[in-house]
């Protein structure tokens, strides 16, 4: 489980295809990492299993496989790009995001972004698919890319976000321009109550 709070972001140091998949290293940015073989990191949203850790540069790997490629936008990610990072969060520890799982629910499209205020804060629309617009409302929840944002309007198959220099500042949010695909979770809440009523009134 995590919460859609960022908490670093890493850089891609090598792609190896392997075993129908690719093997990622990643170079992080935490002044003590904690990180172990079998530990779960949501990369860009999408949970994956540390698979080998150098304490020395901060360096990590994890595997993705060929349906994971498919269904997230990690099939894009190349050497030298930044990705969101989050450790799965600890009993005890500050909830300040929303539930996010780490189980993509599918991929959308920057569609516009510009600065709306002098301070550099940014809006975005993002496109989004057919499937998941019923998961979608007005100051509702969403995680893009692994992060917990808030939905500001719902118009057709586009949402919109605000998002403050801090947040573009610890994320890689600042390189979502007009085109890019971003790994979208919507509520788990909302898949639950949706399910929830399907079995009440199918009987």
């Amino acid at each position: 489980m995590f919460t859609g709070i960022i908490e670093t972001k890493g850089k891609i140091v090598k792609a190896s295809p392997i075993n129908s998949g690719i093997e990622f290293q990643i170079q992080t940015e935490w002044d003590k990492p904690d990180l172990s073989v079998g530990d779960s990191v949501a990369i860009n949203g999408a949970c994956m299993t540390v698979t080998t850790f150098q304490e020395k540069g901060n360096i990590f790997s994890f595997y993705t496989s060929y349906k994971s490629l498919e269904l997230t936008n990690l099939s894009k990610l190349h050497v030298g790009g930044s990705v969101n990072l989050e450790r799965a969060m600890s009993a005890g520890q500050r909830f300040g995001g929303h539930m996010v799982q780490g189980h993509v629910d599918g991929v959308g499209k920057i569609h516009s972004r510009k600065t709306i205020e002098s301070d550099s804060v940014e809006e975005f629309w993002v496109e989004c698919p057919e499937s998941l617009i019923r998961y979608l409302v007005k100051k509702g929840s969403i995680t893009v890319d692994g992060v917990s944002l808030t939905i500001v309007e719902v118009e057709n198959r586009l949402f919109q976000l605000i998002l403050i220099p801090e947040t573009l500042r610890k994320t890689n949010a600042m390189s979502w321009e007009v085109g890019k695909i971003v790994n979208l979770e919507v509520d788990v809440l909302a898949k639950y109550i949706e399910n929830f009523m399907e079995l009440r009134f199918s009987k």
